[in-house]
């Protein structure tokens, strides 16, 4: 299960923690559930079918967002009481009912969930006052420690692994209070990552099962880049050297396949190239992706114009428009389970009240995917400046599904045309920098049947 770096959107209470003891109220969470009454619509995407499912709120409650989900379906996030505030909560078998804090008096954000049900999370106490937070498998919460000889006022932890690993950041103390990406092992310190490139911050927001860690942190002076942290090493990830929070990288699977935002889109990370990710119509690309499982569906959420803002999946490279609730117009990604299972929020009318949501998408039969094969009709391996052509030849039996759109992935960036039958298609493409990219091609039909080539690797001198 892998980081996405989200915030919640509503207003929190802003108090002090009156001790820095576990004061979970167990008791008094006995009578607090209900039954799940699920709201639901589905909608078709080509040969998909998304269904969107409202969640609930608790009793008296009018709020609730998830933001995590594992892979047996279990959900966890925060909503509002009868008495408005905002409490944890989980999901089980339909049935939401609150867990406990680090103190009732105040909230802890679980983010994230592994198999067992142990969680990793935040848990906000005031202003810039945060304390990391892991739930163990029956849901009581523990303080995460700080580095050694830190300051417990400032930790965070994302994302949890399957064996316990936790990642986050931990604050260095006085004089300098810089904030290091740091592993735990459950609720004890394992690691500092420390700095990448002479800078002073880093932040972990994905772990893998390997311990393979990205996030963000800063080199040197300039601004923040996306890193990936693995066998004690950094690579910075970033190929964006202008001014500003730019680039981030909030997730990766077990495959090594990191998502996040490069070049202020999102993006994928893959065989060593990153490339932009491609949008639906009339949705901005100004967005992160948050979080990738091990099948490569990836999830984002994509802005439509101020205010509205709407969930967008890619299965086989391919973007999908989750939508929203019945009479809604906002919806919000979170985190995918290992199934395909999405969790985040969505307002149930125009300005309406968010309630938690998942989204399960599921292909619908009758529609044969086109089938598709790549060849270069020039040299793959060359020097830096040149370029290779290629030639890719689709078929497909459903001869009434077009018009097909296609996406070349090039290694250095990708690029999208569509044509009216099915046939040859025909692309060069230059290699300024030196490197091993791999070369794809992809073709969807009008229903939604997506087809993919073989990879061609190019190699340039």
């Amino acid at each position: 299960m892998l980081r996405t770096g989200n915030t919640n959107r509503q207003k929190k209470k802003e108090i002090v923690m009156k001790s820095p003891r576990i004061r979970a109220p167990l008791l008094a969470l006995a009578g607090l559930c209900l039954l799940l009454l699920p709201s639901e619509k589905a909608t078709a995407a080509g040969n998909l079918q998304v269904t969107i499912t409202d969640l609930g709120v608790l009793p008296g409650g009018s709020y609730s967002s998830a933001y995590s989900i594992n892979n047996h379906g279990k959900i966890a996030g925060h909503a509002y009481d009868i008495n408005g505030a905002l409490t944890a909560v989980q999901w089980v078998n339909g049935v939401i009912s609150p867990i406990p804090s680090l103190d009732p008096s105040t909230v802890s954000l679980p983010e994230d969930m592994n198999d067992a049900g142990e969680m990793a999370g935040t848990h906000r106490v005031s202003g810039r006052v945060y304390l990391g937070v892991y739930w163990n498998s029956a849901n009581f919460p523990f303080q995460l420690p700080s580095l050694a000889n830190g300051t417990p006022t400032l930790v965070r932890s994302h994302a949890i692994t399957a064996s316990g690993l936790v990642a986050g950041m931990g604050q260095e103390g006085s004089p300098n209070y810089f904030g290091h990406a740091v592993v735990w092992y459950r609720n004890s310190l394992l690691t500092d990552l420390g700095f990448m490139g002479g800078g002073t911050y880093s932040e972990a927001y994905g772990i893998n099962d390997f311990g393979d860690v990205v996030g963000a942190a800063n080199v040197a002076s300039t601004a923040q880049h996306a890193f990936l942290w693995s066998n004690g090493q950094f690579t910075d990830l970033s190929t964006w050297a202008g001014g500003g929070a730019s680039s981030i990288a909030h997730a990766i699977n077990n495959k090594g396949e990191i998502v996040g935002l490069n070049a202020s889109v999102a993006s994928l990370w893959k065989d060593g190239a990153v490339q932009a990710l491609p949008m639906p119509a009339g949705i901005s690309a100004y967005t992160p992706a948050v979080d990738i499982n091990d099948a490569g569906d990836i999830i984002a959420t994509g802005s439509k114009g101020y205010p509205i803002e709407v969930g967008v999946l890619w299965r086989n490279g391919q973007p999908i428009e989750l939508g929203t609730l019945p009479g809604g117009t906002i919806s919000r990604v979170r985190r995918i389970n290992a199934t395909g299972e999405i969790v985040g929020e969505a307002n149930t009318a125009n300005g309406g009240p968010f309630h938690a949501v998942k989204w399960t998408v599921n292909t619908v039969a009758g529609n044969t995917a086109p089938t598709v094969t790549l060849v270069a009709t020039s040299p793959t391996t060359l020097s830096r400046g040149q370029s290779v052509s290629f030639r890719g030849t689709f078929t497909d039996p459903d001869a009434g599904d077009g018009p097909w759109t296609y996406t070349w992935t090039w290694g250095n960036g990708s690029t999208a045309g569509s044509v009216a039958a099915p046939g040859n298609i025909v692309a060069t493409r230059l290699y300024a920098t030196r490197g091993t990219f791999k070369v794809t091609l992809t073709i969807q039909d009008a229903r939604g049947g997506s087809g993919k080539s073989n990879a061609i690797t190019i190699r340039v001198r």
